[in-house]
């Protein structure tokens, strides 16, 4: 039997970009996307309803998987508009076609939906985001959730990897900087639990492949750290050296939009039903270290 159709959004975007190649295996994938280009690609504009209408119909999908967003929390902070567009309208869309095609979805959310007063939230917790671009990614997991029955939300925290020609993430910007002997600041005063980029392709597969699981699931990094604790992380793995890093406060900063003290995400759920751990910073650390 050939293999079944997945449409495959954001495939040009930091998160799509690793798993376009890693789920082609096991499915026909479609990768959409502002930017696609060449075989089994297909151009996809996520401000405009009739693009992923058009997108779809023609895709047939038996699956979708929702990488696409307006990514940055300051740029949805600029320009509400827009983000609403892309992070609340394209989902409620693409959920409702989902919905009715009978098409399985999984779709990415974030950490942030939390407010960060409590810190290694369960799905269980009470989301209370702070800014525009969380606010919208809760909107558009209600809208998942109500739409796209048997649909997987894949809430992830600062997604690390290889660039892959794509935008930089964090890592990259502190790689850059600690490589060349450069100080570099980090916070001591908020947490997070980074999602290793190079473990979502798996994680995906694995959900696509239990048509029982369904609902709100956490991916991060087996433990909680501070910005700090994770640059100091990363000097380790790559040999940089550790009094580069100079402590500083998130507390002391302004930023555009709202920052939260403490997003740590608890995977376990998500990791006893696929029987896969998630990577800690080190082994995260280690896998990129590899493949630079």
């Amino acid at each position: 039997m050939p293999p079944q159709t997945l449409l495959l959004t954001g495939a040009t975007g930091f998160i799509g970009r690793r798993l376009a190649p890693e789920l082609a295996g096991a499915w026909r994938v479609v990768q959409a996307s502002r930017t696609a280009s060449g075989p089994e690609s297909v151009r996809l504009d996520l401000e405009d309803g009739d693009s992923i209408r058009r997108v779809f119909e023609q895709a047939r999908p038996a699956a979708v998987v929702h990488a696409g967003a307006l990514a940055l929390p300051d740029d949805c902070e600029r320009d509400p508009v827009l983000a609403r567009r892309v992070n609340r309208d394209a989902v409620r869309t693409l959920a409702g076609l989902c919905g009715e095609a009978g098409a399985r979805l999984v779709h990415f959310s974030t950490d942030l939906v939390f407010d960060g007063e409590k810190g290694w939230y369960d799905e269980d917790d009470a989301a209370a985001p702070l800014c525009v671009y969380a606010r919208l990614k809760l909107d558009s997991e209600e809208a998942v959730l109500s739409l796209a029955p048997g649909a997987v939300i894949l809430r992830v925290a600062s997604v690390y990897g290889r660039p892959l020609g794509t935008r930089p993430c964090f890592i990259d910007e502190l790689r850059q900087a600690l490589s060349k002997g450069e100080p570099i600041a980090a916070f001591v005063d908020q947490w997070r639990s980074p999602t290793c980029g190079d473990q979502l392709p798996e994680v995906v597969l694995l959900c696509l492949a239990d048509p029982d699981l369904e609902g709100i699931f956490h991916w991060g990094a087996a433990q909680r750290s501070s910005r700090f604790e994770t640059a100091l992380a990363l000097c380790r793995a790559f040999g940089y050296d550790e009094k580069l890093v100079r402590p500083s406060r998130a507390g002391d900063k302004r930023f555009l939009a709202a920052r939260p003290r403490d997003t740590s995400l608890d995977s376990s759920r998500l990791s006893a039903a696929l029987g896969l751990a998630p990577l800690s910073l080190e082994e995260g650390f280690a896998r990129l270290r590899e493949a630079s």
